[in-house]
């Protein structure tokens, strides 16, 4: 049987080995520990593990924790969020920070490091080629890939990254690098990006890669319809150091929000986006026509406003639909209340046959936004049936009576009523 003593003898043979001094100062087993060349000689073992002080991390730390690619938003080494509702100009802005990466030219008024851009358009990549054409942005690399980027298998996924990174570094040398993923949807092939067993290991692996290979990877991602601020995932919102989220604004314009921010200040607009719709082989696209840096602190991303005459033409679609065609629906199972509901597809196909002008692509985005605003404010509720389709119906018990009662009775005073027949 083995005494303290031996143990002990034992112990002090061993811990050599890991950097460990027996015989050492006042302490035999743990005195002061020799300088090895590194920020901190401490006690290790064959995993590597140390214990630093913050100026022993950064001193020995590979990279710098003030690199940025863009000042005060993007670090090197980081993954960050580009989210939006479809249509809110996601891949417009990502194509505009590309572009800009890639020219070395300030973003939303802040310096930029000139980065080699690699976008991997997984949802569309003919489209995104078509708004690069049409600004002319031939510094932008897409990515084509075989096996796409099968992010429910985070090994082959990363490997994929990796030489993404490897081969723009090579096209670009000395330069950072930014890969952007386009759509995270897209990219998990189906699955659900609230299916947190699928998107929490392939996350967090893009999370360490980008660490690893001193890399920025954006991922776009389509918010919540009940909350515009707030990405869908709870993995992407944690690994994320940056979400730059599009909100419907003023007019033609949106409001870039900045929610979580781990390089500089957070939850405030930061700049605003206008969209333009260009013509490319007979192809619409649309592209960023202007962006303006306009910060302003707190939480006013979203302003109050006057419903329009596009919010007014969609609830009067509704009404007309819940009438006539209405279907009974209990979107909180078969012991929750029965609504009438309009299938979405049904009330975007009227809204762009009512609305004015030629442009489809305009009128699409219009009919997103104004959805937006009316489920952001609550006027109207939306939800997906079991087939997926999305169902749309009035917040307000009291609006739904309203849209059945004008089967029987004609309101004689709106006169802006656009839909003809009865009103």
């Amino acid at each position: 049987m083995k005494t303290v003593y031996d143990v002990e003898r034992e112990a002090e043979r061993i811990e050599p080995e890991f950097g460990l001094e027996p015989n050492g100062g006042s302490n035999r087993r743990y005195g002061p520990q020799k300088d090895h060349g590194d920020a901190v000689a401490g006690p290790r073992d064959r995993a590597g593990v140390r214990l630093m002080t913050f100026e022993e991390y950064r001193s020995s730390a590979r990279h710098s924790s003030a690199d940025f690619l863009v000042s005060g938003l993007m670090r090197l080494g980081t993954v960050i969020a580009i989210g939006g509702r479809p249509g809110s100009g996601k891949t417009a802005l990502a194509v505009a920070l590309g572009q800009a990466l890639d020219r070395g030219e300030p973003f939303l008024g802040r310096e930029v490091k000139s980065a080699a851009v690699a976008y991997f358009a997984i949802e569309d990549a003919n489209d995104v080629a078509n708004r690069l054409e049409a600004l002319e942005a031939d510094g932008v690399l897409l990515v084509q890939s075989a096996e796409g980027i099968p992010l429910t298998k985070p090994t082959q996924a990363k490997a994929i990254i990796v030489e993404i990174i490897r081969q723009a570094r090579h096209r670009k040398p000395g330069r950072p690098v930014l890969v952007v993923i386009d759509t995270l949807r897209a990219a998990l092939g189906g699955v659900s990006v609230l299916e947190d067993k699928f998107t929490s290991p392939a996350l967090n692996a893009l999370r360490e890669l980008a660490e690893a290979e001193n890399a920025v990877i954006a991922i776009l991602n389509h918010t919540n319809r009940a909350d515009p601020k707030a990405l869908k995932g709870e993995t992407l919102e944690s690994v994320a150091a940056l979400e730059m989220i599009l909100l419907p604004g003023e007019g033609d314009w949106f409001t870039i929000h900045v929610g979580k921010n781990r390089s500089g200040p957070g939850n405030r607009q930061i700049g605003r986006l206008r969209l333009s719709s260009v013509n490319v082989g007979g192809v619409e696209a649309a592209v960023a026509e202007e962006i303006i840096a306009d910060e302003q602190p707190g939480d006013s991303g979203t302003k109050d406003r006057k419903p329009g005459a596009n919010q007014k033409l969609i609830l009067k679609i509704l009404q007309r639909e819940v009438h006539a065609s209405g279907i009974p629906y209990r979107p909180y199972g078969s012991d929750g209340p029965q609504v009438k509901a309009v299938r979405e597809s049904v009330l975007r196909d009227a809204f762009m046959e009512l609305k004015a002008g030629d442009n489809r692509n305009s009128k699409n985005v219009a009919f997103n936004r104004t959805l937006d605003w009316l489920l952001e404010r609550a006027e109207v509720v939306r939800n997906e049936d079991q087939a997926g389709v999305g169902m749309i119906w009035f917040g307000s018990r009291d609006d739904e009576t309203e849209a059945m009662r004008r089967q029987f009775k004609v309101v004689a005073d709106d006169d802006d009523w656009p839909l003809g027949g009865d009103k």
